[in-house]
């Protein structure tokens, strides 16, 4: 059976039943992720994060325990390890540290040739991961990359360390499946990150209508979430004068309060357009250039 006519014949309650069960599982698995991880410990394979064994390999890899090196990937990264299950596993760390900030999967700054392509940070380390539509496909003409892979880099202090050229990892049964199935039901059905969500959060007007009712200005500019930037347009014929703009701005700094939320408040019929883009502090998305 063709995936698309399995999902057309769900009916909407099962769908919406089997919605509301994974959230449940989600919620409560973050939960034990979250707790773990404030013990310093791994929910996947039950160490601590800076214990490392070859013979144990396990995402917390990723996190540099103590005496890892890059030759230890080598045999763990050629196996299939599962993207998605990596990407919420980076997700979710990553949000411990600091919500969608953290975690650029920006549509306008991916590159074209890529399907999929994202970076996240997490305290001192950055990971990016990408794959296009040759590395699905496997490349023909290459000794060890003839299967569906994706690419990783992993950055410590901004400095390499694992190049996305070095390593092409397989993916999974399930990945496999889940790409089989976006493209052929991608109108049907999203794959969200609700407990892991990125800066993409910003790209839906309804989210930035709720995000807008809760910011604040940042004691640091270069740390905040989100830059703004507002036009304001009085009614024909009307006029502000610059005491009463003096003493909004004044009211902003002392309020932590956006100035266009105060000049809203106070000045009848005022037009304010407003722009939301990412921080300062958000990473840049990481490319790889292509084969040659």
């Amino acid at each position: 059976m063709k995936i698309r006519k399995f999902i057309e014949d769900l009916k909407p309650e099962e769908i919406e039943e089997k919605n509301l069960q994974q959230l449940k599982e989600n919620d409560e698995f973050f939960k034990e992720f979250k707790d773990a991880h404030e013990k310093k410990c791994c929910v996947l394979c039950g160490n601590k994060l800076d214990y490392f064994s070859d013979y144990e390999p396990c995402f917390h890899w990723f996190l540099l325990p103590t005496g890892i090196k890059k030759k230890h990937f080598k045999k763990y990264l050629s196996e299939a390890i599962g993207y998605y299950k990596l990407e919420s596993y980076f997700r979710w760390i990553a949000t411990l540290e600091s919500p969608l900030k953290n975690i650029n999967d920006l549509t306008d700054e991916k590159s074209g040739s890529k399907l999929k392509e994202i970076t996240i940070k997490y305290e001192n380390i950055e990971w990016s991961m990408n794959f296009g539509k040759s590395d699905l496909d496997g490349h023909k003409d290459s000794n060890n990359a003839k299967f569906p892979h994706f690419h990783i880099q992993m950055l410590i202090d901004d400095k390499p360390f694992i190049r996305f050229n070095d390593f092409h990892i397989p993916f999974s049964k399930e990945d496999l499946f889940n790409l089989q199935m976006m493209e052929e039901a991608s109108d049907l059905i999203s794959l969200d990150y609700d407990l892991g969500t990125g800066m993409s959060f910003i790209e839906k007007n309804e989210n930035l209508i709720e995000l807008d009712k809760v910011m604040t200005l940042a004691e640091d500019e270069n740390k905040a979430t989100f830059n703004t930037s507002s036009i304001f347009q009085m009614p024909e014929g009307k006029t502000i004068k610059g005491e009463e703009i003096e003493k909004f701005i004044k009211e902003s700094k002392e309020t932590k309060t956006p100035l266009r939320k105060i000049m809203k408040k106070n000045v009848a019929d005022i037009k304010i357009i407003t722009e939301i883009r990412p921080g300062n502090s958000v990473p840049k998305m990481k490319k790889r250039s292509s084969r040659k």
